[in-house]
């Protein structure tokens, strides 16, 4: 595989991010419910992506076997969400919580097999340092946080890495001439 297409993955992951982040930020507040679904819809989506690509992209990612562990991390979050409404809250959110602490952690592994684009690594070591910081919020505030609020943060989260990926991609558009 080229770097073109690599780059356009990275896109692609970027765009759906956005995507996923800006729907569950624009859902209004009707019930905690309605945040259950549409936030499982967005881990169950993007855990699929990221094992998926993660396979496909072998020759490009750091650590496959950590990347697609990841994946089906994220995976099975989505999944228990959606299937599992009555699981124990404080469970669940401290899933999320340790999501986001692996994810910045693959950012940062990342940002350091990417050095020599130094153009866009500002940007996505800020999305990894958002990363870090909401995954710290989210299992420091477990017994307090309601799962609106975790929505929330992960919106915001995934809007973040979602630009910073799409930034990335486009930084080293003329690079490899995609």
């Amino acid at each position: 595989m080229s770097e073109k297409r690599f780059f356009n993955f990275i896109f692609i992951e970027g765009l759906l991010l956005l995507v996923l982040g800006l729907s569950v930020l624009i859902l209004p507040k009707l019930t905690s419910v309605t945040f259950g679904v549409m936030l499982s819809a967005a881990f169950i989506t993007y855990g699929i992506y990221k094992a998926v690509v993660s396979i496909i992209n072998k020759n490009y990612v750091s650590n496959i076997i950590y990347s697609v562990f990841l994946g089906i991390y994220i995976l099975t979050i989505g999944v228990l969400l959606l299937l599992v409404p009555r699981i124990s809250l404080l469970w669940l959110i401290a899933l999320i919580g340790v999501f986001f602490l692996m994810e910045s952690i693959s950012s940062v592994v990342f940002i350091s097999k990417m050095r020599n684009m130094s153009n866009s690594l500002a940007c996505k070591g800020f999305a990894a340092l958002v990363l870090f910081l909401v995954g710290l919020i989210i299992i420091l505030g477990v017994p307090v946080m309601s799962f609106w609020m975790v929505a929330l943060l992960s919106g915001i989260a995934f809007v973040i890495k979602g630009m910073a990926k799409m930034s990335l991609a486009l930084a080293n558009k003329n690079n490899y001439n995609i």
